[in-house]
Parts: C-alpha cells; structure tokens; sequence
C-alpha cells in the first residue's frame, strides 16, 4: 500500500568521521514521498572509490558526515503514492546514478546513455555515497525509476553486485562483444572479475591477469580459461599472446596510477579494441599513439551504465547474477554488520585479508 510522507523513522548509519574512520549514528528518514520508494537496506558493498574516500577523508572535507556505499540492495519497506512496479517485501537493487543530477532532455538522456547526461554533477559526482547518503545505513529512500525488481533466484546480497558488474556489461554493450571473441582482462580486482563474469558470459574466451593467489583462486573458480600472474612467466605469456595476435579485446581495470593501459594496448591485435574501466587518477596515462594509428587500434573508455537499447545495463546486470548466482557469490569473501563498519573498510585495504568483495549488512546484528 502506498503511504505518505509523514513519519520519521530514527534509523542507524555509519557517517565518515575523519581519514580511516567512520562513526555510527541515530539518524531520521523521512517516509517515502510521492514516486519514492524506501528500502531496508540489506548488502551494501565496499567500492574502491570507498576506500579511496576512507582513506582521505578529513573532518572538513566534502565527505564528511556522509554515508558512503553506492553498491546497494534490500527489500522494500514502504512505496509513495504514484509507484507500481514494486511493493512492500520486494527484493530490489538500487541502481546509483543520481536521478536528480540527470536532466532528462539531453541528447544523450534521449538516446538512453544519461550516465554521461550534460548536466552539471557538481563536486563529488552524481552517486549515492558521493553526493547524498549511500547505502550503508539501515533504510533509505530512492526515486522509483533507481529501483529495480530482481530476477527469480536473486537475494539483497546478490543483488548488490549488480553495480560493479554492470560497469562491465556497459563496456562491452559498447562494443558489441561476441561469443567467438578471446578478451584479455587486466587485473582481477571486484571489476576484474565481474568483466570476467560478464564474458564468460557473452560466450567469450576468457583470460585474465592477477596479481596475488587470492585473486588468481577465485578467477579461476569464475571459469577463466587462463590465468596470468604477474611476474617474468606472466610477461612472457603476455607478450607470446600479443605475438599470436590472439587477444580480440583487452579490458583496462586497474587504473590508479598503475601501467596497465599500456600493458593492455600492446597485448591486443592489430583492429582489436582496448576497453578502459579502471580508473586512473593520473590524466596522463601512458598509451602508445602511434601504435594505436598504425595497427589501427579502438581504445573506449566506459565509465558507467545506462540504457542505450531501450534496458538498462543495471538489469541485465541482475538478469547476468541469475543465471549465474553460485559464481558471482563467490566473489563476496567477507560480510560485516554496520557496526563493524571501520573493520569492513579494514579488511577491504588489507591485501593479507584476501578480501575481494566486502559487503556491509546494515540490518544484520553482530
């Protein structure tokens, strides 16, 4: 039944407090207004623009007192007046892109792709988490179309998977990518393995670049047809790949400050396509121009998801986590109840930890 905005629910959160700290906190949400939606917020995942923030946060910066998490599932608590696609008791995933940044009426709204609408975002982007409260707290509330019913055989803590694998699906809806395809993946982080997923899904061979056991344990659990580490051996087969021309598209997921985009454009053939995910914090990553004109290379960036084809990429993320649940699990290696907070945070910078996803259950006691 739908409800009005009337009464104030007093929920907990966790807020950044200062650089590797976050406090929990009593807050009050309003109830869902007309065409909102309120969630109980189930799984929340630990992003690496979280960590980033984690770890330069201070006292007076634009994060602080913000809940962090756009990485967001749960189950419907209460729908505004005006919503029928969910109801109370759905299982639903929150797509994160701000609808209140997205005009709407540009020509790329128009065609679908408003995750690069023309709208000024303004400092910190337009993501729950980085402009307004994200996910780690215990209830939030979201405009109707951010709301997305899951498939048969979807729970919350699936379901928050479905942002980082979207960012995936949109790389290579963007291309086209083809079954009979052989993609090279560098590195093995949380959006090394959902492109991981995500081709393997297409029916793409599927090989991947890893840097630690843990990471190169669970690509291999994910179905990769090769794992490459990163040492002398690995360099090698990297460059005996590129030397067969074997490598159709290579996808860039590290970023930061790291070689691999490079590493990516030299290891795909001639008219093969790079794909850049990761996100570097150097402008001025290394690529090869004159290779990429002389071997007529196609280098596209891919930043988020939106709906090009008429579905949004965030669905086909959640329909990808159905038929594929038992795999994407295992990506999930640690889960936290909201107080623990600051451990959760911990364990995802900590190598040692072999963390490759860490969720928060805000709803779930310690």
């Amino acid at each position: 039944m739908a409800v009005e905005a009337t009464n104030m629910t007093q929920i907990r959160a966790a807020r950044w407090k200062s650089a590797l700290e976050l406090e929990i906190s009593t807050v009050e949400l309003d109830g869902p207004g007309a065409g909102e939606v309120q969630v109980s917020i189930q799984s929340a995942g630990i992003c690496g623009s979280d960590l980033h923030a984690f770890r330069n946060t201070s006292g007076s910066g634009k994060n602080s007192g913000l809940v962090p998490g756009h990485e967001i599932a749960g189950v419907v608590s209460a729908i505004g007046v005006g919503v029928g696609h969910v109801r109370e008791g759905d299982v639903v995933g929150i797509e994160p892109l701000l609808r209140s940044v997205v005009c709407g009426t540009c020509r790329y709204c128009l065609a679908g792709e408003y995750q690069v609408c023309t709208a000024d975002r303004g400092p910190g982007g337009g993501l729950y988490g980085e402009k307004v409260d994200g996910g780690m707290r215990e209830m939030g509330t979201f405009p109707s179309p951010a709301v997305f019913p899951v498939p048969s055989g979807v729970d919350a803590e699936l379901a928050a998977l479905a942002e980082p694998l979207a960012c995936s699906v949109h790389g290579y809806e963007k291309i086209g990518l083809r079954a009979n395809q052989t993609v090279l993946i560098v590195g093995a982080g949380t959006i090394g393995l959902t492109a991981l997923l995500a081709a393997k899904a297409a029916g793409s061979h599927a090989i991947i670049t890893a840097r630690h056991p843990h990471q190169q344990d669970a690509a291999r659990r994910m179905g990769a047809d090769e794992v490459i580490g990163d040492d002398e051996a690995g360099r090698a087969r990297l460059d005996e790949l590129a030397a067969q021309e074997a490598i159709d598209v290579a996808v860039e997921t590290v970023g930061g400050r790291a070689d691999t985009l490079i590493q990516a454009q030299h290891a795909v053939r001639r008219m093969g396509t790079v794909i850049v995910i990761g996100i570097f914090t150097d402008r001025l990553a290394t690529i090869d121009a004159l290779d990429m004109v002389l071997r007529e290379l196609q280098i596209v960036g891919a930043i988020i998801y939106g709906a090009p084809t008429g579905k949004a990429e965030y669905a086909m993320a959640l329909d990808m986590l159905a038929d594929n649940a038992d795999t994407a699990r295992t990506l999930i290696t640690h889960r936290f109840p909201l107080e623990e907070a600051n451990d959760a945070f911990a364990a995802a910078l900590d190598k040692s930890s072999n963390s490759i996803k860490v969720h928060i259950n805000p709803n779930t006691q310690s």
